[in-house]
């Protein structure tokens, strides 16, 4: 009686028939590389640019919502608050006791955290910087009561002259993308603290955000 004999088929060699390597040869690796070298020189830079625009769209909301609280204030007390205190935060008075804006620690995005390193008390500094707009002789009395007036906000010879003109009676201000809020190499310095970020100079470009009572989105100040 005849038995059935299966037969395997042979098997199929992993060498290929020219004698070549499944592996990736050098200049393949090299060409992918090269790719990846590209597609990440492209996406790094628009993705930094995307951050730096939401940054720029976070602060103009929240100097929209200041600006509300402050119109508010003075909606009330026919008078806009004193600066609060020597690092130009929120004043108090909007905070409490009656809330115009929620919290009066609003954080600016592009404050550089080497520069708050430096300072005593780096969480005030982190604010985006309130002025109101003073004579010398208002400055005067509110640093006898201990509520000091930078020197932008002083509109006389000497200090800021023409602030009412350029701000109206109070400006905000953010340090923009660059992170500083002068610009190295302008003087004098209110000169530098005036020059406008302008995203049309490039997104990271010198200047601060202002946002002022005359006017909510100065183009320019002179």
């Amino acid at each position: 009686m005849l038995r059935s004999v299966s037969v395997s088929p042979p098997k199929r060699s992993a060498v290929p028939l020219d004698g070549g390597s499944d592996a990736f040869t050098l200049i393949e690796l090299l060409i992918v590389v090269a790719i990846i070298a590209i597609l990440a020189a492209i996406a790094v830079p628009n993705f930094l640019e995307a951050q730096t625009r939401a940054k720029v769209a976070r602060v103009l909301s929240d100097m929209r919502t200041v600006a509300l609280g402050l119109e508010g204030y003075a909606v009330d007390f026919n008078v806009y608050p004193l600066n609060d205190g020597h690092f130009n935060v929120l004043p108090v008075e909007i905070t409490t006791p009656i809330a115009y804006v929620q919290t009066g620690s609003i954080i600016d995005p592009f404050v550089e955290r080497e520069y708050l390193s430096t300072l005593e008390n780096p969480l005030w500094a982190r604010c985006y910087t309130y002025t109101k707009v003073v004579t010398l002789e208002e400055a005067m009395e509110a640093d006898r009561i201990n509520r000091p007036v930078p020197f932008e906000g002083i509109d006389a010879k000497g200090w800021n002259w023409g602030a009412f003109r350029k701000y109206g009676k109070w400006r905000l201000c953010s340090n923009g993308p660059d992170k500083r809020y002068d610009v190295p190499g302008v003087t004098p310095a209110v000169k530098a603290i005036d020059i406008i970020y302008d995203p049309t100079n490039g997104t990271i470009s010198w200047g601060n955000i202002l946002r002022t009572q005359k006017d909510p989105r100065p183009s320019s100040i002179e």
